[in-house]
């Protein structure tokens, strides 16, 4: 709300002008009962450079507040997940008891500066994206190619920047904030380990992320459905069909129920997809320092290392 109410103030702190009337816009008032040449030609806002600055600043800020909290949420949720991997499973004491509370001390402490950096750089590159979204719209590339060369370089250019950034907030961003969490480093230096360690085990974490995205969508549709068929049940009774609670049709609440809570799950199974993420990276950063997973529990070495491994492991030294 605070951030809404600077920016219509700043949106209406322009001079408003009426533009130049270069030709003949005369048209018949009803009101009047004549002809009027004074307000055919519209108006438009100005503003002062200070003004306009303002404004960019104020959207630049606004959305790297934004970034800074999810940034910070997703390193707490990493930072708790990964001190239940590191310490060998739940029964192990060296486990916090209030593991997200640590997690927050741990990034208040250490790592706020990196995850400021972090979000401001995914800030600057969504700024950049909306620029070349921008370009894109001015060439009328959006929906075909122009025929000049300059505007095919364009608009070739601009799609592979934009499939770039996209790639590098949605993969390289989440992966950097969990690396963060499990070492302590800094923003790029965290991204350059995740980025080596997905490559090093790039058919390891394609295998698990392609299995958990299925299972989270289908988590996702079914807590939607179950929200839209019991507010459809809801509806159905006796209660909304009679007097002045009766509703015509339930098509609109059921759409809504049904919206709402395809958000509400989504926002929960992002923090399974978190926690997902965070046990993958740091099992692979387990694996490359120590040659094979020492604290990983069986069940997940089972599942992502070779049956050679729980071999060795599950029998001990000969």
């Amino acid at each position: 709300m605070f951030w809404i109410s600077a920016a219509l103030h700043l949106f209406s702190s322009g001079r408003v002008v009426q533009n130049n009337c270069n030709s003949n816009c005369c048209a018949y008032d009803l009101l009047e009962k004549k002809v009027n040449c004074d307000r055919c030609c519209g108006y438009i806002i100005r503003y002062t450079p200070h003004i306009g600055v303002s404004i960019l600043f104020h959207l630049l800020g606004c959305y790297w507040a934004t970034q800074f909290f999810i940034a910070c949420s997703s390193t707490v949720i990493a930072g708790s997940v990964a001190s239940y991997y590191w310490a060998r499973g739940e029964t192990s004491p060296e486990i916090p008891f209030r593991s997200v509370v640590s997690s927050m001390k741990r990034l208040m402490r250490y790592s706020l500066g990196s995850v400021a950096l972090g979000s401001l750089t995914v800030s600057f590159v969504e700024s950049i994206r909306f620029l070349l979204e921008s370009i894109r719209r001015k060439l009328k590339v959006s929906t075909h190619v122009p025929d000049s060369w300059i505007g095919k370089a364009a608009y070739q250019s601009s799609h592979c920047f934009q499939r770039c950034i996209e790639w590098t907030i949605k993969s390289v961003n989440r992966n950097a904030y969990i690396m963060i969490a499990i070492t302590g480093k800094s923003f790029f230096r965290a991204s350059a380990i995740a980025t080596e360690l997905i490559m090093n085990n790039i058919l390891r974490i394609g295998r698990v992320n392609v299995i958990g995205d299925v299972i989270l969508f289908l988590g996702k549709l079914c807590v939607s459905l179950s929200s839209a068929v019991n507010a459809f049940l809801m509806l159905d009774s006796h209660k909304y069909k009679s007097a002045h609670n009766k509703i015509s049709s339930p098509l609109l609440p059921v759409t809504i129920c049904w919206t709402l809570g395809y958000i509400v799950a989504t926002l929960f199974f992002g923090v399974v997809e978190m926690s997902i993420d965070t046990i993958i990276l740091s099992f692979c950063q387990d694996s490359e320092e120590h040659g094979t997973a020492q604290y990983a529990p069986p069940l997940l070495i089972e599942t992502l290392s070779d049956n050679n491994e729980m071999q060795r492991l599950t029998q001990g030294p000969q």
